[in-house]
């Protein structure tokens, strides 16, 4: 039994991950359930929504992220809670540098109580600053589309006459 949850600010691939992950667990490891957690780390204190193949069917080609996201609200015991309740034994973390710390935080302390619970961290950033890791997924589209707006308000103002 497995749970994904996307946390932070949204970045291009998010759903491409989430089908990803669900389409690899059920179809080559027949997993029993995939949970998606809804809004990040916050959705740990809510019900999940069971993820399946169905679900997932053309998720790579919306924007944003199917499951929600969001920022802080980092509350361990709820998420250890969550866990147990829907016997989690994998959870795969995505999002950036302060996810990351939490989701440590998350295998230490399922290793302190010997729970059977894989942590997987999903590096992802447009900012480019997650240590260890030259590029993340999310960086050169940010980037890319950065530099068209540049040219584009470049153009604009060489347009505009006095």
């Amino acid at each position: 039994r497995a749970a994904i949850v996307t946390c932070g600010g949204l970045c291009p691939g998010l759903n491409n991950i989430i089908q990803g992950i669900v389409r690899t667990l059920i179809q080559l490891y027949g997993a029993e359930k995939v949970f998606g957690v809804r809004g990040g780390y916050q959705g740990f204190a809510e019900a999940p929504e069971e993820l399946t193949l169905q679900t997932v069917v053309g998720l790579q080609n919306r924007g944003g992220t199917y499951m929600g996201s969001g920022r802080g609200s980092f509350d361990l015991d709820k998420t250890i809670a969550f866990l147990k309740q829907y016997r989690i034994n994998q959870l795969y973390v995505v999002g950036g540098d302060g996810t990351h710390r939490a989701a440590n935080k998350i295998a230490d302390e399922a290793r302190r109580l010997k729970l059977n619970i894989a942590v997987c961290g999903v590096p992802k950033t447009i900012d480019n600053d997650i240590d260890l890791l030259d590029r993340s997924f999310g960086f050169n589209t940010a980037v890319a589309e950065a530099q068209k707006a540049i040219t584009s308000a470049q153009t604009e103002a060489k347009c505009n006459l006095p």
